[in-house]
């Protein structure tokens, strides 16, 4: 009677082990979604390369993105606070998504804009380029409308580089006010390799970075700076799920031996105890 009541707990536990994960996962799924890229739906969906799953939260209609593919980086945003409304999107005039920061995307070219909180400020359309394996970092300035000069800040890796502007008389400073055109930047190191770039400063864009290629390893890159660590292995809904159900019946299994056992042993400690009391009565 008794194996027969343990058996039946055994198979009530698995029955309900399915509604266990996935009440489980969508515990999960609320909490990563309070980070990395939010994107918003605005009538159809965007078609960005290398989609993997679109996470929803509902109570935002809000929506996680993240690229499967080999060659991707994540796009990182710095002094987004200010703006009212972050999109992104594969082609200048296309359907764009509203993002935040950390984005996990395919290498290539997309078009972000941006519109400031302050009204009398003016918005930001830029062309980015994702680079595989790295942070690509860009920040958002915000500038005031009627502007003739904006301050042009070009960072580098290595901070040594030597920054020149090939198409101005003045010698570069960080920093230095430029009026809105296109410039022509050369930055240099010794041991790297030399690169030539034609920027275009205005209220899209002051500030802007390179990675100089070391003549022996590394890589080439503007809007990047940091390398991305290596993804965590995720494991799919079905593997945790038999995983699970293996573990638990090992542990019933294990469970069940050890009172078998130790039924087993109270039995024989009770037949040697009559044993004894038999000998002594006689």
């Amino acid at each position: 009677m008794k194996n027969k009541i343990l058996l039946f707990w055994c198979l009530l536990f698995i029955v309900s082990l399915p509604h266990i994960a996935h009440a489980d996962i969508k515990k999960t799924i609320k909490g990563t979604i309070k980070e990395g890229i939010l994107e918003e739906f605005s009538g159809e969906l965007v078609k960005l390369p290398g989609l993997k799953q679109i996470k929803e939260k509902i109570e935002t209609n809000e929506f996680k993105l993240i690229s499967t593919s080999r060659q991707r980086g994540i796009l990182e945003i710095a002094d987004y606070d200010d703006a009212e409304n972050i999109t992104l999107a594969r082609t200048r005039y296309g359907l764009g998504f509203k993002i935040f920061n950390d984005a996990v995307l395919a290498s290539g070219t997309y078009w972000l804009k941006a519109q400031p909180k302050n009204t009398k400020q003016q918005g930001i359309e830029r062309k980015i380029t994702i680079t595989n394996g790295i942070i690509n970092q860009t920040k958002l300035n915000f500038w005031d409308k009627g502007l003739k000069n904006y301050p042009l800040e070009i960072s580098t890796l290595p901070q040594s580089a030597r920054v020149r502007i090939l198409n101005i008389v003045p010698k570069y400073k960080f920093s230095m006010p430029l009026p809105p055109g296109e410039y022509l930047v050369e930055v240099s190191h010794e041991g790297y390799k030399k690169v030539k770039l034609k920027i275009i400063l205005d209220h899209n864009q002051n500030d802007f970075n390179f990675i100089l290629q070391s003549l022996k390893v590394g890589t080439t890159s503007d809007n990047s700076t940091k390398k991305t660590d290596n993804p965590k292995k995720e494991y799919s809904l079905g593997f945790n799920i038999v995983f699970w159900s293996a573990f638990t019946l090992l542990t019933l299994l294990t469970l069940w031996l050890i009172y078998r056992l130790v039924k087993l042993l109270k039995q024989l400690l009770s037949k040697a105890w009559k044993m004894m009391l038999g000998n002594n009565a006689i």
